[in-house]
């Protein structure tokens, strides 16, 4: 089959490591948006509260993104770009969807 052949093009180790850096940047966010302001109710947490978590989280983002583009290139081609932009900023805007 035809789709066999390109699920084997995927390399499924940089797959797995892309993933599981987006899986951490999305951690990172629900700790600092969801744990510390709205259970925690600390709304100056961007501040005072670990500084560094917001490079932590971009860069692992960007590695990660990176990864998954390489990973999945063989399938999509240059079309795996745009597809995977679409699908990280559509979980980016997941987060406007919270309860104020």
């Amino acid at each position: 089959q035809w789709y066999q052949r390109r699920v084997r093009g995927v390399n499924r180790g940089l797959l797995k490591i892309g993933s599981s850096l987006v899986g951490v940047n999305l951690l990172v966010g629900v700790y600092l948006v969801v744990y510390l302001s709205y259970i925690r109710n600390k709304p100056d947490w961007t501040n005072h509260t670990h500084p560094a978590l917001i490079p932590v989280a971009t860069l692992c983002a960007c590695v990660g993104l990176v990864l998954c583009t390489v990973a999945l290139w063989p399938v999509w081609g240059f079309l795996t770009l745009p597809i995977l932009f679409t699908l990280f900023m559509g979980l980016v805007m997941l987060a406007t969807l919270l309860p104020v």
